[in-house]
């Protein structure tokens, strides 16, 4: 069992929503924390709140579609941290919201380099010094929608498939080669942080809105515990299910459940970095 006390804990899109949640709980636990964001007040006003306890916090402004810029900072991490990040929690994300045909190919480009390849680039800027110590843990905030396509969300869905895939492979490397880094992947069904403001669930009693402390409670725990995979709520695991049995009866689900509606009256946050 994992334990945050004295651990350096990176987490992205840490300004607000899931990222800021799940710090504050981090640092509860004692964990001393790495936080960046392209909201440099919000991450100010959280190390604020935290001055004068006995835990390090580091913040820094960081553009995630740039890989150039994730590379200058994690140089600066290094040197402020000894060079060590214990824990890498990949939360930031952002979402477009439009059918494929109406997205630009900008919108669809930034999604992919937030929501995915800023994942590769964190990890790999911190990955030998954890293979070094033999420690470490990565976790990545996926999405139910990284493992069943949905109706005005191709972008995010197919980035999402993509982080799902990059963890399990990691998982298997570590595995295979006898590393003893730990992965978790959270894939959610819709949380309530703004960033998905307006979806609505056919069936809230089976797939709710989720509240942003629920969820983050559930996740701290399941890193805590080490778990490879949390799917949220449980009822998520059934895709997998009617995939088995043919893509009309996984249709034919999705429809019941009203997966496809959910983004008829998406608002959103305008593109706001973090969960």
């Amino acid at each position: 069992m994992l334990k945050p006390e004295g651990k350096n804990i990176l987490i992205t899109g840490a300004a607000s929503g899931i990222g800021k949640l799940l710090a504050e709980m981090m640092a509860e636990a004692g964990g001393n924390l790495i936080l960046l964001d392209i909201n440099e007040e919000g991450l100010n006003r959280f190390k604020e709140k935290y001055k004068g306890e006995n835990i390090h916090i580091w913040t820094y402004r960081v553009d995630l579609t740039s890989r150039e810029e994730i590379e200058r900072v994690a140089k600066e991490i290094k040197r402020d941290t000894g060079n060590r990040v214990d824990i890498i929690v990949n939360n930031a994300g952002i979402v477009t919201g439009k059918p494929f045909i109406e997205s630009s190919t900008d919108e669809i480009e930034k999604s992919f380099r937030i929501n995915t390849l800023a994942h590769f680039w964190i990890v790999k800027a911190f990955i030998d010094e954890m293979v070094k110590r033999n420690s470490g843990h990565i976790v990545t905030i996926a999405s139910a929608a990284g493992i069943i396509g949905v109706k005005k969300l191709s972008d995010y869905c197919a980035a999402k498939f993509a982080v799902f895939g990059f963890t399990e492979s990691l998982r298997m490397e570590f595995k295979m080669d006898n590393i003893d880094i730990k992965t978790t992947i959270v894939a959610p069904f819709y949380i309530d942080t703004g960033m998905f403001k307006g979806v609505k669930s056919k069936v809230p009693w089976l797939l709710p809105i989720m509240k942003p402390e629920d969820a983050v409670r559930k996740i701290f725990k399941a890193i805590i515990k080490e778990k490879p995979l949390l799917l949220l709520p449980p009822v998520v695991k059934s895709v997998w299910f009617f995939r088995l049995l043919s893509v009309r009866i996984l249709d034919w689900a999705a429809n019941l459940l009203g997966i496809n509606n959910t983004m008829d009256e998406f608002v959103g946050r305008n593109g706001t970095e973090g969960r």
